[in-house]
């Protein structure tokens, strides 16, 4: 994985409706955010890996202010922190969907790709009520 495509897995991915991340050939290791080699033992050979879209809560924050003018109108939203299921220390930032049920922090969770004009991106849902 060189530098110049480095993103270049994670947008095929999202094109491909998958959920996908970087894992080394030589050890094994998940490696997320991607870099060009391994955290773990330096290889340079990696292959981006598709992955059932599921995992648990790990932190979850609801936001009131927004940070970009395109966001206005979705306030406010909930933003959490998703530890991935089969990819040992990965965890994505993700927003839940909307019209879900309030987020618990260790409930399993389930990641839906969202299309826009403006985006593509993966949310949760499946939490819990408190």
């Amino acid at each position: 994985m060189s530098g110049a495509d480095i993103m270049t897995g994670w947008e095929d991915a999202l094109d491909a409706g998958e959920l996908r991340f970087p894992r080394c050939q030589a050890c094994g290791s998940w490696n997320w955010y991607p870099l060009p080699r391994c955290r773990a033992c330096g290889s340079a050979a990696q292959t981006w890996t598709t992955i059932a879209p599921e995992g648990t809560l790990y932190s979850w924050t609801r936001v009131h202010h927004a940070f970009v003018r395109e966001s206005v109108a979705e306030l406010p939203y909930v933003t959490g922190i998703v530890d991935i299921t089969g990819a040992l220390g990965v965890r994505l930032v993700c927003l839940q969907r909307a019209g879900t049920a309030v987020p618990k922090v260790g409930l399993p969770v389930r990641l839906v790709l969202e299309r826009t004009s403006r985006a593509t991106r993966w949310l949760f849902e499946g939490a819990r009520t408190a």
